[in-house]
């Protein structure tokens, strides 16, 4: 089964690429950003007729706009000095969250706006203070047993409490479960071969049930939709079992979180997502 970064989803914020306008030869900032925004099957690259855009403003935590793709693109109107999020959404598809933040220069003044989640494909001036920026979203289908793996979910030696590092890796789990209230996941801690194969399985069982515990508490995730299993060192991602010789590093990638696709429903109907 292959594994694929968590920074491909969750809308949450994993591939922050800053963009300076005036490299370019555009002097002065924009007042007003018009983005047309392609949407994309991620893995066959066909384009996604039918995704429901919403447009976010953080700043002020409301609804702006919301379209639905028929023509191949959506355009929306973002204003500089605002902090926008991008949400795409459309049946047998992961929720999409970008992010496009037209006040990033207000913290580095070397920066025009920040964009992530979005592939910028060309852009251009409108006049009259308004920019054009053409960009793509990628958006990923649900399939039964995809697994993902989670970055940055760590524990002190020997214990499976959740430290505030953790927390905030699993605020975006929560998000992710929240934007896709149809998925139901299994969250599944691995060990290394390190130690005995008895304590790693019963050592990941009780990290795996305090991250489920901590989601279903701070998100108030409904318990049927996420399960807890340990698998200690049971499946290994490269040759470091027990008496191979391996470095720290080999060691550290198979201690490590994933989620792992077990369902989808759509207004409480099972929905085939084997293929």
């Amino acid at each position: 089964m292959k594994n694929i970064p968590a920074k491909t989803l969750f809308l949450f914020f994993l591939c922050h690429v800053s963009l300076q306008l005036f490299s370019q030869g555009l002097k002065e900032p924009a007042k007003k950003y018009q983005v047309k925004i392609r949407v994309y099957d991620k893995e066959t690259q066909e384009e996604l007729t039918g995704a429901y855009l919403k447009l976010v403003n953080l700043t002020k935590n409301k609804l702006v706009d919301s379209t639905v793709v028929l023509d191949g693109y959506a355009t929306f109107t973002l204003e500089r000095g605002f902090d926008y999020d991008i949400v795409g959404q459309r049946t047998k598809y992961l929720t999409k969250r970008a992010n496009f933040n037209a006040a990033c220069y207000l913290q580095d003044p070397q920066k025009v706006f920040c964009i992530a989640g979005i592939e910028i494909e060309n852009m251009s001036r409108l006049g009259g203070g308004t920019d054009l920026i053409e960009g793509a979203i990628g958006m990923k289908r649900i399939r039964l047993n995809d697994v993902f793996k989670v970055e940055n979910i760590h524990y002190d030696f020997n214990k499976s409490n959740i430290r505030p590092d953790a927390a905030k890796e699993l605020d975006k789990l929560i998000q992710l479960l929240i934007d896709n209230p149809g998925v139901s996941v299994e969250l599944g801690s691995h060990t290394d071969s390190r130690s005995g194969a008895d304590y790693n399985l019963n050592l990941s069982q009780k990290r795996a049930e305090s991250a489920v515990n901590y989601i279903v508490g701070h998100g108030k995730i409904a318990k049927n939709r996420i399960s807890a299993k340990g698998y200690g060192e049971e499946q290994l991602v490269n040759k470091c079992a027990d008496g191979v010789n391996c470095t720290e590093i080999e060691h550290a990638a198979n201690r490590r979180t994933e989620i792992k696709i077990t369902g989808y429903a759509v207004n409480g109907v099972p929905i085939d997502i084997k293929q």
